[in-house]
């Protein structure tokens, strides 16, 4: 958590305390991050820790990726309409249109 302003320990203990975790401090933590807009931006704006942006980063990036939350059907559904309507307009691609 080097580098982390103040404000980002704040949320990130709220959000530890709001989860049931007990004796949090802004010293100890434990301290939970979320891919929520403040929380993210935090930690990939100020984090020293190259790791953990990482984790953070390939977190958020893969969010819609799995669970309920999976986009994968409805971007090859409209992948394939691109590449039909690409068809259409006599293009080899959509990249073309």
């Amino acid at each position: 958590i080097d580098g982390l302003p103040a404000t980002a320990l704040g949320l990130a203990i709220q959000t530890t305390v709001s989860k049931g975790h007990e004796n949090v401090t802004a010293e100890n933590g434990p301290w939970m991050i979320t891919l929520d807009a403040p929380s993210f931006s935090f930690v990939m704006q100020h984090a020293c820790n190259c790791a953990l942006r990482e984790e953070a980063y390939r977190a958020y990036i893969t969010q819609a990726l799995n669970g309920d939350l999976d986009n994968t059907p409805i971007i090859n559904h409209l992948l394939k309409l691109r590449l039909k309507k690409a068809k259409l307009l006599c293009y080899n691609n959509y990249a073309e249109v």
